[in-house]
């Protein structure tokens, strides 16, 4: 096997509308970077239905190469990813031409149902966590006509003993695959563990990392406690430049530098890899001739399987003995992206039970998220109404169960249809009025969050309950939309109207 040299590259998650746009830079800045680094389905087919920017890509590949990184890949966790949807992508890596491909160590899915906002469980850093890693890195290795580069996870939270790069160079030495070093992830552990900016990195094999990421990210402390959420939309930090310089020496055998520049906008790009351009020139280099990893039958122990699940539960009850604070703004920030996607499907419901931190805590403690990552619901929306059928026995208003029947109704509606068109149904009460009130009171919400968040749920929602209480109980006619479709302003209900 081998790595040819790319050089300086950029992401883009593969939609037109999105910044920066590669194609629109590299005409107005010629050999400003040298390749894209993009992120899409497993399935090429789905890519080209649902990445706009995807049949571009294709057609200018052979002067702008491509490297899939797909984050759709399980490299920890309690299930192995399937033989369909490896051969998806090795058959995705092959149409594209790409000469690698790359997934963060994580537990991203649980038969292909994302967590989330896509986020990722961070494995703990210790030796059950290394042969389990190992076991998953051999099989996706395996059935990839490319080679598999593993990346360093996030650590928000500090769980296990070892510093991260100790555990990916074992991991990668044991599983015969090359590395992917993300340096915003790097900080993130570094100030998960109180470290300095290079604490850790000086024993560690350089020689062996292939691709170096470099993105934007917020900090933010809770005490002395540094907290680094990797949001790619945020301007690149100094602490990673800082990182960048002092490790681009010693990676001497770097195939690919990539800017993540995800959400930048195409000016704001461009003086980034203006930078990054002085520190990695355009040039050919020679390929580098790398071992191929040994095939293995992967394993599950059970020392693996109950760690997993024992991660599973912590994160979303906040508990570490040994980061505390990390673990408590890991919550947070993952409640917060929940809320951010269970609003974009069931968001009358959302407002109706989940208004605020403790009860979405609970949703994220309860069994019926669980039963996501155990496949037995299709999605995290699917999850939180089952949940909330179950809190609205205590609840025991006639207007949260007809709001939660709703959209219940509404997902049923929906899954019946083209999920690329827009369908038609009748729900026996009229809720124009709610629809209208549950914009207006989350705006007064979000824009007045400081002042209202007290009073909010006993104010904003019995609104919202008043109000589908007394809805005229007649046909209703409603259309509704796919939950992507960005030119509405609610993100199911398109139009409706009352009995013709």
């Amino acid at each position: 096997m081998h790595l040819p040299w790319l050089g300086l590259g950029l992401s883009s998650n593969a939609q037109t509308a999105d910044q920066p746009n590669p194609y629109r830079l590299i005409s107005q800045h010629p050999q400003l970077f040298d390749y894209v680094e993009y992120s899409a389905p497993l399935d090429v087919e789905d890519a080209k239905a649902q990445a706009t920017l995807f049949s571009t890509m294709l057609e200018r590949r052979a002067e702008i190469p491509l490297v899939y990184h797909p984050v759709h890949l399980n490299l920890w966790g309690p299930e192995f990813e399937s033989e369909e949807r490896l051969s998806l992508c090795a058959e995705h890596v092959k149409a594209v031409g790409s000469p690698w491909v790359s997934n963060d160590v994580g537990w991203w899915h649980s038969n292909g149902n994302q967590f989330p906002g896509y986020l990722y469980l961070t494995p703990p850093l210790d030796a059950v966590a290394i042969e389990h890693c190992v076991h998953h890195a051999k099989h996706v290795q395996a059935a990839m006509p490319v080679p598999l580069l593993i990346e360093n996870p996030v650590v928000m939270t500090a769980r296990g003993s070892l510093h991260v790069l100790e555990f990916m160079q074992r991991v990668s030495t044991q599983s015969g695959c090359r590395l992917l070093i993300d340096l915003g992830h790097l900080l993130s552990h570094q100030l998960s563990r109180g470290l300095s900016l290079t604490e850790g990195l000086h024993d560690f094999p350089w020689e062996r990392v292939a691709q170096l990421h470099l993105a934007g990210g917020a900090l933010s402390h809770r005490g002395a406690r540094g907290i680094y959420v990797d949001d790619h939309t945020q301007p690149v930090r100094d602490e990673v430049f800082s990182l960048l310089n002092h490790v681009l020496p010693l990676c001497t055998n770097l195939r690919a530098l990539t800017f993540e520049g995800d959400g930048h906008a195409d000016q704001l790009a461009v003086v980034t890899l203006q930078k990054l351009r002085k520190l990695i020139p355009h040039q050919s280099r020679p390929a580098l001739e790398i071992e191929q990893p040994i095939a293995a039958k992967a394993t599950l122990t059970s020392a693996a399987e109950k760690q997993c699940w024992q991660v599973f539960s912590d994160v979303h009850t906040a508990k570490c003995l040994e980061d505390p604070l990390g673990a408590t703004a890991e919550l947070d920030y993952r409640l917060a992206v929940m809320a951010e996607q269970l609003d974009s499907e069931v968001p009358l419901s959302r407002l109706v039970f989940a208004s605020n931190r403790s009860s979405l805590a609970a949703f994220a403690a309860s069994d019926q998220f669980r039963e996501l990552a155990e496949q037995q619901v299709r999605s995290p929306a699917d999850a939180f109404l089952g949940w909330a059928r179950r809190r609205s026995r205590d609840v025991n208003s006639p207007g949260a169960e007809m709001l939660l029947a709703f959209e219940t109704w509404a997902r049923t509606i929906k899954r019946k249809s083209d999920a690329t068109g827009a369908s038609t149904g009748i729900f026996p009460c009229d809720l124009t009025e709610v629809i209208h009130s549950a914009r207006a009171i989350k705006r007064h919400f979000t824009a007045r969050a400081p002042w209202t968040e007290a009073g909010f749920e006993s104010d904003g929602l019995q609104t919202l309950i008043q109000l589908a209480e007394r809805a005229p109980r007649v046909p209703w006619t409603v259309t509704l939309t796919s939950p992507g479709n960005t030119t509405q302003r609610h993100p199911e209900l398109a139009t409706s109207s009352g009995a013709p």
